[in-house]
C-alpha cells in the first residue's frame, strides 16, 4: 500500500515537471513566433520603404530644396557638366588658390 502511494506520487511528480517543462516550451515557442512576427512586420515595412524610394514615391509630406527645384539635383549638376558635388554650372565658384597662397596668407599677419 505504501510503495502504491509512493509510485502514484512519484508519477504524479512525473506528469506536473512534463507538463511544467511543456508549458515552458510553448511560452518559448510563443514567444519566438512573436518575435519572428515582429520581424516580418518590420522587413515588410523596410521594403514598403525602399520600395517608394525606388518608386519615386515621396519620403515625406515636405519635398526636399532639390525636390522644390530651390537647388539642382545631382544629376542636374552633371547634365550641365559640373561634378556631382561641385556648384552647377553657371554659378560662380570661389576662386582656387594654391595651398602656398594660403600658407602666407594665413602667417602673413602673424610673427612666424
Amino acid at each position: 500500500m505504501v510503495r502504491e502511494a509512493d509510485q502514484a506520487r512519484d508519477e504524479a511528480m512525473e506528469a506536473q515537471n512534463l507538463a511544467e517543462s511543456a508549458r515552458d516550451r510553448a511560452a518559448a515557442a510563443e514567444s519566438a513566433a512573436t518575435r519572428s512576427e515582429q520581424g516580418r512586420r518590420e522587413m515588410m515595412e523596410r521594403l514598403r520603404h525602399l520600395e517608394s524610394i525606388v518608386c519615386g514615391a515621396p519620403r515625406s509630406a515636405t519635398p526636399s530644396r532639390e525636390e522644390q527645384g530651390l537647388w539642382p539635383t545631382r544629376r542636374q549638376r552633371r547634365q550641365r557638366g559640373g561634378s556631382d558635388y561641385a556648384p552647377a554650372a553657371g554659378t560662380q565658384a570661389p576662386a582656387q588658390e594654391s595651398s602656398q597662397e594660403r600658407r602666407v596668407q594665413t602667417h602673413s599677419g602673424r610673427n612666424v
